[in-house]
């Protein structure tokens, strides 16, 4: 029996004898040290002043040499019984003289120690230097064994043990006599507590005999008996409302033990297996399963029960139930584990999910009948952009011809044949012409738009700034006006094709430059920088140029959409076009902000500004030449 189970008067008696025997025992031990370190230093103080008699009186023998002398000296240790030996060392080193005679001289150290002491195992060792007018003649030994002071612990413990057993005795009793009052009032509260578990009577309550803490215990006690009877009462209420509720969900609720035998069933499950209570109560679990994985719920709980995880796995797991006409159901299932009595059970909850898998199997029917007509109708699509695409590009080629035709001969009539016609004949002429060249710019911009589509993208590392002032100085030696003020920030570098990009910029700053042109001085910005769109940073074109309404911006990127009439500003209406499908094709997006008379700026991002955001194309020099 373990103490935890002794009674609790043998505890008490236990603890006070334990308290008294371990008090007693540090006592002797504190004691017993005290006596053995002042012991020995009294030894060492003996010897040591022993070792300085003879070693004065040893000084002549050593000065002259004269043995026999020093072996009288030595022979006066005679007295003193614990001296087993001594030796008288000259100055040398070597063994002058020894006591007793007969000890043979190997017993003695080789070599003396210059002074001092030490304990060996159980004898005293003291090495005095014998000095006579200050020179130092020789070197006294002397060893002593420790049976003065074993003699005296022993009696040491004779008193101890003496004493320790007087000691437990009057503390056996007095404990036997105290702990009578200190228990009658924990006993009477033992009774009454056992009274309450036998009898399960929570109205029972126990005397109480003082103030003390036992008297606490007993209000504590007597106030839980309260408690657990009003508890008890809402607990019978409880159960009450817990078998109405199991018996009104639709869900079934199943207990089973670690035998897997069903101990609960509701009338939830009566209806989703087909069989009645009875039936169900103390069979297997296995039973409502299809036979294919009754093995695996047998292995699984055993391996479960053997591992002893602390938490059950299952919870909302879909697995195929068997229902009492033998047909499968689909189910979802969820347990959960507590343990009562030391033994391990398991509650699960189950719902018939049959028709909620049947209805989404026909969802996932209908999704891939969807997605099917899906992708047919994206095929089509595309098959169809292909063909609007290769129609565009055969238009735009086989209008060329003729067109080039029309200007032409408009052409050599204005100049062979303009005196034979008249000023209103000259001024049809010249508006054929001016049309047909009109009409041959759109064609060219509805095939570059057209075969942007079909252009295959070249991403690599680009330097818009050079991009840019390629551009202006191309588009610079077209214009022959002087007040245009250009400015071109530090742009970073990009992955992008460089003969699209090129074509962003030309398009962007030919749109600047045009409507910038009837300002006295046209400002020109080109940078990156912060949009004020979720895009974060972007690069950007800034004109002060003639603006636009911000009503039409989306008319702005269509194709043959313009802002302004055609006598106003020259143009086909691509351009922009032309920009956002290269922009689109990049991954990015283009947009612009403008407000009339006051100019427009455009931006747009590239799909690989983030990774190369904020490296310049200087950056991208110093890059090259450190060959990073």
């Amino acid at each position: 029996m373990s103490f935890e189970d002794f009674p609790i008067k043998r505890k008490l008696i236990a603890v006070i004898m334990l308290t008294s025997s371990t008090a007693l025992l540090i006592t002797f031990a504190a004691f017993s040290a005290y006596e053995m370190v002042t012991f020995r230093q009294a030894l060492v103080l003996n010897l040591s002043t022993m070792a300085q008699i003879i070693a004065n009186n040893s000084t002549a023998s050593l000065a002259f040499g004269n043995e026999s002398d020093a072996r009288d000296v030595l022979s006066a240790l005679k007295a003193t019984p614990h001296v087993v030996a001594a030796g008288l060392y000259n100055k040398e080193g070597k063994l002058f003289a020894a006591y007793p005679e007969s000890q043979l001289s190997d017993t003695f150290p080789k070599t003396p120690e210059s002074g001092g002491y030490r304990f060996e195992d159980t004898h005293l060792v003291v090495f005095q230097p014998v000095v006579e007018a200050g020179k130092r003649q020789g070197t006294l030994y002397l060893k002593s064994d420790l049976r003065e002071m074993d003699e005296r612990f022993r009696l040491y413990g004779l008193i101890v043990i003496l004493v320790a057993i007087g000691s437990m005795l009057v503390a056996l009793v007095l404990s036997t006599a105290l702990q009578k009052r200190i228990l009658h009032p924990i006993l009477a509260l033992t009774d009454t507590a056992r009274m309450v578990s036998e009898q399960k009577d929570y109205a029972v309550r126990a005397q109480k005999y003082s103030h003390d803490e036992i008297g606490l215990l007993t209000d504590a006690f007597n106030d839980m008996l309260v408690q657990i009877q009003e508890r008890d009462a809402h607990l019978r209420e409880s159960e009450e409302r817990y078998r109405t509720v199991t018996e009104t969900v639709s869900d079934a609720i199943v207990t089973i033990d670690e035998k897997s035998e069903i101990l609960f069933i509701n009338q939830a499950a009566e209806n989703i297996f087909g069989y009645t209570t009875r039936e169900m109560l103390g069979r297997s679990l296995t039973m409502l399963m299809p036979e294919h994985l009754r093995y695996l719920h047998t292995e699984g709980l055993a391996r479960y029960l053997t591992i002893g995880r602390k938490k059950f796995p299952w919870r909302g797991v879909e697995v195929p139930g068997l229902h009492q006409n033998r047909q499968e159901i689909q189910l979802e299932i969820s347990f959960s584990e507590f343990i009562k009595d030391g033994k391990r059970f398991f509650t699960g909850v189950v719902r018939d999910i049959t028709e909620r898998k049947r209805a989404e199997a026909e969802i996932r029917k209908l999704n891939e009948e969807l997605e099917r007509r899906v992708i047919e109708r994206t095929a089509q699509l595309e098959a169809t952009n292909k063909e609007l695409e290769a129609f565009s590009y055969s238009v735009s080629h086989d209008l060329r011809a003729p067109l080039r035709a029309i200007y032409g001969f408009s052409c050599i009539l204005l100049e062979e044949f303009a005196p034979r016609l008249s000023p209103e004949g000259l001024c049809y002429l010249e508006s054929v012409r001016d049309n047909a060249q009109q009409m041959g710019h759109l064609i060219d911009d509805l095939l570059a738009f057209s075969l942007l589509g079909r252009q295959q993208l070249t991403k690599q590392p680009v330097s818009p700034n050079a991009l840019v002032q390629q551009v202006f100085a191309e588009l610079r030696s077209q214009q022959a006006r002087e007040n245009i003020e250009i400015s071109v920030g530090e742009l970073p570098m990009c992955q992008a094709d460089p003969a699209l990009l090129k074509q962003v910029y030309v398009n962007l700053l030919t749109n600047a430059l045009k409507f910038t042109s009837k300002r006295e001085r046209a400002i020109i910005e080109v940078g990156y920088g912060e949009s004020g769109q979720p895009d974060g940073c972007a690069y950007f074109v800034k004109d002060n140029g003639t603006g636009f309404d911000m009503r039409y911006v989306h008319k702005l990127f269509g194709v043959f959409q313009r802002l302004h009439r055609a006598e106003d500003y020259e143009g086909t209406g691509v351009g922009l076009a032309i920009v956002q499908r290269i922009i689109h094709r990049h991954g990015g997006r283009v947009w612009a902000e403008g407000e009339i008379n006051r100019g427009a700026t455009f931006f747009f991002t590239l799909d690989s500004n983030k990774k190369d955001e904020g490296r310049t194309a200087k950056d991208e020099e110093e890059r090259m030449k450190q060959g990073t």
